[in-house]
């Protein structure tokens, strides 16, 4: 409880769980900005972890002609001073588009992880919580011919790091995932192993980092973005060994999108009892991001439904991460809004089905918030992003619990009424609208596919319902700053 009370944060916002979808009477706060990285140290790519006392840790880079990659650490009642992290005179690549440098943690173990494009792969290791770091272990050196890109990093319950990268031909073609899990906490690593070899096509991504999921020792699970002659569907593959060979693999996305030129955007998964849950970008139907679910068990497809745009406008959705442990899940995204680029969440604490009916603006201001990363444990949600006007990597805390010594701001929903419910033919939508206000009102399906858009200034409508089939629909009303998410049924 020390992390939760020590913080200096003047406002929080409370978010409405929307009927029937009531989160057992959760409510999530949502702390004020805390700056991470000080003035000229860069913003690129910001990561989070958490230490074994719930203490966030913060990496990310700054390119340029001295590429530098720093890391701070939640300490009382702020972050402290960035540590510039020593790279034994290797210079590491840092891309922007969330492409850059990974981290893992463990207890008081931190791993990081970055490349030197074209060279090799790298790993950093701290034992004592990040109070010093080891010098830079080669985890790969590419072969003559061979370009190794895009690490990105687990950790097994012994402590040991699981690493994953692209490899491609110098003409970046010929892609493929090769993982190699250290036997002894990261001072040597062994030979790769392909892991795509199960998926169709035999070739992935080749610039799409992926994610993994480690459950024991000997079971772990690759995320990734396939690429099967340009059809660029997720994928998961399995190891039951440890990493010494992946002999299944899934398509978890149901998309089916054909894309030419590489999206730079991979999947974020995380493990839920007996399912793996995935975030992931799509563009077969416009920029939007995506829900899947799969059986570690069986390795067959739960299900898969968009993530709408609940600010109601017809937005770009990219860079998705996901995080969470059992019903309790939230999922950060970035995307082009009335304001730029924003960044939003959306959360359930009762199961994934009610991702669709709770959400939180994280950060709307008026500049370019981008490249968000989120990390959970104990009923609060750790986000970072990256703010382009300021040049900062900005955090917030979302808590089921309510941040204390701090005035409450309540957002409220206004009344919204939809009769007769369930419909069969034409709905009936009341609203307050005293001010006779420009209110914009979105339809979607369960599936978060928008349906059909209107605009009113009114406080009364009609939707016709006659075209659409059986089943739950949801209409977002904005009025001003204010929303409201209902739900209603057809039944014919």
């Amino acid at each position: 409880m020390i992390f939760l009370k020590s913080q200096t944060i003047k406002s929080i916002l409370i978010v409405l769980s929307f009927f029937p979808f009531l989160i057992n009477g959760q409510t999530l706060y949502l702390s004020d900005t805390i700056e991470v990285s000080p003035d000229g140290t860069g913003s690129r790519s910001p990561r989070i972890a958490l230490l074994e006392d719930n203490r966030p840790v913060v990496y990310w880079g700054k390119p340029g002609g001295n590429p530098t990659l720093y890391l701070t650490i939640w300490t009382d009642d702020s972050f402290g001073n960035p540590i510039v992290l020593n790279t034994n005179g290797i210079e590491p690549d840092l891309w922007s588009g969330g492409l850059g440098p990974q981290i893992a943690a463990q207890g008081n173990t931190i791993f990081l992880v970055f490349e030197t494009y074209g060279e090799g792969i790298y790993c950093i290791k701290s034992s004592d919580g990040g109070q010093s770091f080891d010098a830079p272990v080669s985890v790969y050196v590419a072969p003559q011919g061979r370009v190794a890109t895009l690490p990105s990093i687990a950790i097994d319950p012994d402590n040991n790091p699981v690493i994953s990268f692209v490899t491609t031909n110098f003409s970046e073609t010929e892609a493929r995932y090769e993982i190699t899990k250290s036997t002894d906490g990261g001072a040597t690593f062994p030979p790769t192993t392909i892991a795509n070899t199960a998926a169709s096509g035999g070739e992935v991504c080749e610039c799409c980092p992926a994610s993994m999921a480690v459950v024991s020792n000997d079971e772990m699970y690759l995320g990734f973005r396939n690429n099967n002659n340009n059809l660029r569907d997720i994928w998961v593959a399995k190891s039951s060994d440890g990493g010494s060979n992946f002999t299944e693999a899934l398509d978890i996305d149901t998309t089916d999108w054909i894309a030419f030129v590489c999206p730079q955007s991979g999947p974020d998964l995380m493990v839920s009892g007996d399912s793996i849950f995935s975030s992931f970008f799509g563009g077969a139907n416009g920029s939007n991001i995506y829900f899947s679910s799969m059986s570690k068990n069986t390795m067959e497809t739960g299900y898969q439904f968009q993530i709408p745009s609940f600010t109601g406008q017809n937005t770009t959705q990219n860079f998705p991460s996901i995080a969470g442990n059992g019903d309790t899940l939230g999922i950060v995204w970035q995307e082009v809004g009335a304001n730029n680029f924003e960044i939003m969440m959306a959360w359930s604490a009762n199961g994934s089905g009610d991702l669709l009916n709770n959400y939180l603006i994280i950060d709307d201001n008026i500049s370019s918030q981008k490249q968000p990363d989120i990390a959970y444990h104990d009923g609060r949600f750790h986000i970072v992003y990256q703010d382009l006007n300021s040049g900062k990597v900005l955090y917030r805390l979302a808590s089921f619990e309510e941040i204390v010594g701090v005035s409450q701001t309540f957002k409220d929903e206004f009344s919204v009424k939809i009769s007769p419910n369930p419909v069969a033919e034409n709905a009936n939508v009341a609203f307050e609208n005293p001010k006779s206000e420009m209110t914009k009102i979105t339809l979607y399906n369960v599936n978060g596919q928008l349906l059909r858009k209107f605009e009113s200034t009114g406080n009364l409508f009609e939707i016709n319902c006659q075209g659409l089939e059986n089943g739950v629909y949801f209409l977002n009303i904005q009025r001003g700053d204010q929303q409201a998410l209902k739900q209603f049924i057809v039944k014919k």
